[in-house]
């Protein structure tokens, strides 16, 4: 008995309803109804029914997704080394002029700003794109060498291995 008032009263309040009515029977249960078939039955008054407007959805744009910008090639350089002067070997040379060549693969991309850095005993004396270079006037004794190739932003990208020479000049002490 319960079970169909409580059902009664949810049909009640989820219908949209302008007008109900209400009546006890004889053995005490209680009817609801939208219209008014029992004599007794009364009608009751309820609030009107909560609304909800919701705000208008954006519609959403689709995002065409943009080419990225084309990237630099990237290149990859296999070997860098210094052929000349050969490493471990000792020059004669009074006036000390040292002839330096690298040698790089693949071919240097100086049109993509790449230089290659030469360094003597840990400091920088030349940057150029030929590979060639040529010291003047270096003092006598043990002299480490490397190259390196660097990008437009100044970033090394490969670099040789260390390459050593001795330079025998004379000497006017007795």
């Amino acid at each position: 008995m319960h079970m169909g008032l409580l059902l009664t009263l949810l049909l009640l309040f989820t219908a949209p309803v302008t007008a109900a009515y209400k009546w006890i029977a004889p053995d005490g249960s209680v009817s609801f109804s939208d219209t008014s078939p029992h004599p007794d039955a009364q009608q009751v008054i309820l609030p009107s029914s909560q609304t909800f407007t919701p705000t208008p959805i954006t519609p959403i744009t689709p995002i065409t997704p943009q080419k990225p910008a084309p990237e630099k090639e990237v290149v990859h350089y296999r070997h860098i080394s210094i052929t000349q002067p050969i490493h471990d070997e000792s020059i004669r040379n009074n006036a000390g002029n040292i002839n330096i060549t690298v040698s790089v693969s693949p071919k240097l991309r100086t049109k993509q700003g790449h230089q290659i850095t030469i360094t003597v005993d840990g400091k920088a004396v030349t940057t150029n794109t030929s590979g060639q270079a040529t010291l003047l006037n270096v003092d006598r004794g043990t002299h480490t060498i490397r190259a390196a190739i660097i990008d437009n932003s100044g970033a090394t990208l490969i670099s040789s291995d260390a390459s050593t020479f001795h330079l025998q000049r004379v000497s006017s002490l007795p």
